[in-house]
């Protein structure tokens, strides 16, 4: 048993070393005059990389939609493992494995929750060693809601998502 618990706090102590906690999130506005939809969504994140490789974490999110006097309010938990492929300069190439948990609100409507699994593959570009932008393009799984929801987020189904699937976020280092 000694021997267990000092392996487990020697890999703990080494991991840590070698760690890096960061924060960051995204804000999105959206406004189409054709759908008559207005979105406003904040999402903040907090993960820790563990190696050169590997890091993992969550965001937090907080989304507020109205489409012709129907407003919806969504929270969601996505945790996530980030695995870097490939590096170059000061950019990284990396898929992020992550799962959804999301509740939904219609004002008009039952609410219902949302869960799925996927991969979404990303870059990111480290400005200084305390900064970097991250870019998504996609979703690549699976999600299953408990009703249907007016909101391309929301849908359920397996597939690949790459149309108008592209966000970026900003990370603090500490």
């Amino acid at each position: 048993m000694k021997k267990f618990i000092f392996t487990a706090v020697t890999t703990l102590i080494f991991i840590t070393g070698n760690a890096q906690v960061y924060i960051g999130g995204g804000l999105k506005f959206w406004d189409n005059d054709d759908d008559k939809r207005t979105t406003i969504s904040v999402t903040p994140e907090v993960g820790y990389r563990v190696s050169k490789r590997f890091a993992f974490g969550a965001c937090l999110g907080y989304e507020y939609s109205k489409s012709e006097g129907v407003h919806t309010d969504s929270y969601s938990v996505e945790p996530y493992l980030r695995h870097f492929i490939y590096s170059f300069n000061n950019f990284d190439l990396f898929w992020e494995g992550t799962l959804e948990f999301c509740y939904v609100d219609p004002n008009n409507a039952e609410s219902g929750y949302c869960l799925g699994i996927g991969a979404k593959p990303g870059i990111s570009y480290t400005i200084n060693e305390h900064f970097c932008i991250t870019a998504f393009v996609g979703f690549f799984g699976y999600r299953h809601c408990e009703r249907q929801f007016k909101h391309p987020k929301f849908e359920p189904g397996l597939g690949i998502s790459l149309v108008n699937d592209l966000s970026f976020s900003f990370h603090y280092y500490f």
